[in-house]
């Protein structure tokens, strides 16, 4: 069974049973993340600002059915069959807000990070932008919380969050399948790719693809959907940081990780919250260098691309408490090293539609 309810895309509002008030609590020290994505780290000297072309008109507001899984696709939202644009988008770089220049980010890497491939500061491109069709799947309604993952760690043993980093010691790093104090309706971070996967796979589950998350978080390609609610930013949709170091910033409520589902009016037009900002989100799918190396479900209907080739950088979606995008949008499309455990980065899970 499932239930439906007619709502206006951008603008969700349910009068479905909402979720248990999540209990605030600190998302965190403002410390130093050794693993930044683009947009983070210390500014160096402003570049003249670039002039890029007017953006697309504003989108009017059509009605979108929001439909909510139940039994094994409790949690979940189904999102119907389209076509999207998959690969990376390109933009012009925009100065902050109140200003006229452009920072230029610097990256500072060390020797070892460098050696092994881990400098933020290096680019990994996402494919080319090019229309694809998804079949209707489901996905997760809130990013995957830290009390949810405690779950799969008492159920399994599995390893729980924690690196071997000073900063991480008091408000990151977990005592066993126990989140730090006050978090535990945050969305679980210090998770590599590679523990995203296992997580999903436990609840019978997997990433979405790419492509899946495009279209979960912006929409149908014909849209051109700039942001999960429409084409102009507008505060208090989401959990995001700033491009002025030290990158972080509380002014929307929470300096790093937030409760999820605080953004309500930042959902997308299925209802997928806190889809941009709070924490980037692992996709399963691993960066390419073109399309010659993606699989398709059907590959005469470009319909349902896929990878199957490991590699050392999987997608990274939808910003984070650390990133900006009033800067750049292009940066949505991230990408980090699989085995890599970052603060920024958690993740949502989806599943196939199944048969009608």
């Amino acid at each position: 069974m499932i239930a439906a309810l007619l709502l206006l895309a951008g603008c969700p509002q349910t009068t479905d049973t909402p979720p248990a008030e999540p209990k605030p609590g600190p998302g965190g020290p403002a410390g130093p993340d050794p693993g930044h994505g683009p947009g983070g780290g210390p500014q160096g000297p402003p570049l003249p600002v670039q002039s890029g072309p007017p953006g697309p008109p504003p989108v009017p507001k059509v009605p979108v059915e929001i439909v909510r899984g139940t039994g094994g696709y409790a949690g979940m939202l189904q999102v119907p069959a389209s076509s999207v644009r998959a690969g990376g988008r390109r933009g012009a770089m925009r100065p902050p807000p109140g200003s006229k220049e452009l920072p230029l980010p610097t990256f500072t890497c060390s020797a070892d990070e460098i050696d092994h491939d881990q400098c933020p500061g290096l680019d990994h491109e996402p494919l080319p932008s090019k229309p694809v069709q998804v079949a209707k799947f489901w996905i997760d309604e809130f990013e995957v919380t830290r009390r949810d993952y405690g779950r799969f760690l008492s159920d399994t043993g599995y390893r729980p969050p924690h690196v071997e980093e000073e900063w991480a010691e008091k408000e990151w790093n977990w005592d066993g399948s126990t989140p730090p104090a006050g978090t535990e309706d945050h969305p679980v971070v210090l998770t590599s790719w590679y523990d995203a996967r296992e997580y999903c796979l436990w609840r019978g589950a997997r990433l979405p693809t790419e492509a899946e998350w495009e279209l979960a978080a912006l929409g149908p390609a014909d849209d051109e959907w700039a942001y999960p609610w429409g084409n102009d930013y507008a505060e208090g949709k989401m959990n995001r940081g700033k491009v002025e170091p030290p990158n972080y910033d509380d002014s929307d409520g929470y300096l790093t990780t937030g409760p999820v589902g605080k953004f309500p009016d930042g959902a997308s037009r299925y209802g997928a919250q806190d889809i941009y900002g709070n924490a980037w989100e692992w996709v399963a799918d691993i960066r390419m260098r073109n399309w010659d190396e993606v699989r398709f479900d059907d590959e005469a209907a470009s319909r349902g691309p896929y990878t199957t080739t490991l590699g050392l950088y999987a997608g990274a979606r939808g910003f984070s408490y650390f990133a900006d995008p009033r800067i750049n949008l292009a940066m949505d499309h991230n990408a980090f090293p699989v085995e890599l455990r970052r603060k920024t980065s958690g993740f949502r899970c989806a599943k196939d539609a199944g048969p009608e």
